[in-house]
């Protein structure tokens, strides 16, 4: 990873994230599983203020060895999954614009601090996500093949559903940052899917359209125990394989 000092906020942007986080409580409150509330005020993330990185790192690698990396942009595969292999998550260096609140040209402070390193503080979660970077590397010569882990990876960490007592609730980075996109996932809008290592490894997407088909999880296990068995699927992958008609968009 290209690694820059993290960047000191204006006073514009510091309202900019206290905008984004306010506009974001009944969602934390309601719709979000339990994990990320529970992560974000023990890392002392909050409105009052851009993160403190160094405070929020103190705290995250006491917890689960894991910290959070100040980059320029959107990570590539050839150093965002050897990153997560060493426990390190990039996080996007820049805030958006307050005109335009709902879009980031790439990953930005709040989608990959706020979204992503709350989830970290969960040991299961945060193992789970070291030992899936640790296999994704073996691939990173074999583009169809790490395809196949950026598809996981999307559908799940990103852009996943859980089922709880309460009813389904977000498991996904690239959803609790986005007010639009949490309560269009748990609508009546998208094609959900029970969560299927098959069918995710051929299951394409786009980043940038909204996502209409989501999988959802049975319980956090489900995910932390599929690696063994996802691995052998892309390892055995048939390359002229099609994907299967259900899954096609």
């Amino acid at each position: 990873m290209k690694v820059q000092v993290y960047k000191t906020f204006t006073a514009e942007e510091e309202e900019t994230w206290k905008i984004l986080f306010t506009n974001l409580i009944e969602e934390r409150e309601n719709l979000i599983h339990p994990y990320f509330k529970i992560g974000l005020e023990a890392l002392g993330v909050s409105e009052a203020h851009t993160p403190d990185l160094a405070e929020v790192n103190q705290r995250l690698k006491a917890k689960t060895g894991w910290q959070g990396v100040p980059v320029e942009g959107l990570e590539e595969g050839d150093s965002f999954y050897p990153g997560l292999r060493d426990q390190k998550f990039p996080i996007g260096n820049f805030l958006r614009s307050k005109d335009d609140l709902a879009y980031t040209p790439a990953p930005d402070v709040f989608h990959d601090l706020y979204g992503h390193i709350p989830f970290l503080f969960e040991p299961k979660y945060a193992k789970f996500c070291q030992e899936y970077g640790a296999l994704a590397s073996k691939y990173l010569d074999d583009p169809k093949r790490l395809r196949m882990y950026e598809r996981l990876f999307w559908f799940t960490i990103e852009f996943g559903l859980i089922k709880t007592e309460e009813g389904p609730r977000i498991f996904g980075a690239g959803i609790v940052s986005s007010k639009s996109e949490c309560h269009y996932a748990l609508s009546d809008k998208p094609e959900i899917l029970p969560f299927s290592i098959e069918a995710l490894a051929y299951q394409e997407f786009d980043i940038d359209h909204i996502q209409e088909r989501l999988f959802i999880l049975e319980n956090e296990d489900q995910l932390y125990d599929c690696l063994a068995e996802f691995d052998e699927v892309v390892k055995n992958a048939d390359d002229s394989k099609e994907i299967p008609a259900i899954m096609k968009g």
